[in-house]
């Protein structure tokens, strides 16, 4: 029987850790690093046009995301900020694993989602949802 291959595309800017990328890509996960699109000291409005271009997930431990209240993410393949307080690969790794086990495309679209250790904070249309792992 073949082996299911994870759906979700995913852009990384260029605060994700490259090689945390890599490891993405070696468990079967569609990953383009900013890096790979020569899309380096870029603002972050910029990631976001760039990732809704290509189709992609935007993910990153870049918590000014966070902020970015005006943002319009209707009609964006949506956005994963890595909250952690040690963001070393193998943390980010960690991390990734866990989330990617339990979102699909639909339920990233349209919406910012944070992910901590520990839960899942999901902001969509100013409506904030959290799950626990």
């Amino acid at each position: 029987m073949p082996s299911k291959k994870p759906h979700i595309k995913l852009y990384a800017d260029e605060m994700f850790p490259i090689p945390s990328a890599t490891y993405l890509k070696s468990k079967g996960y569609s990953v383009t690093h900013a890096y790979d699109k020569k899309f380096i000291q870029k603002e972050d409005r910029e990631h976001l046009k760039l990732s809704k271009k290509l189709g992609m997930v935007l993910i990153t431990i870049d918590r000014d995301y966070l902020y970015y209240n005006q943002v319009n993410l209707e009609k964006h393949p949506g956005v994963i900020v890595i909250s952690l307080s040690s963001v070393t690969p193998p943390n980010v790794n960690k991390i990734c694993e866990k989330l990617l086990k339990v979102v699909n495309d639909d339920n990233l679209k349209n919406s910012l989602t944070r992910v901590t250790m520990t839960k899942i904070i999901k902001t969509k249309r100013g409506i904030k949802s959290e799950k626990y792992f």
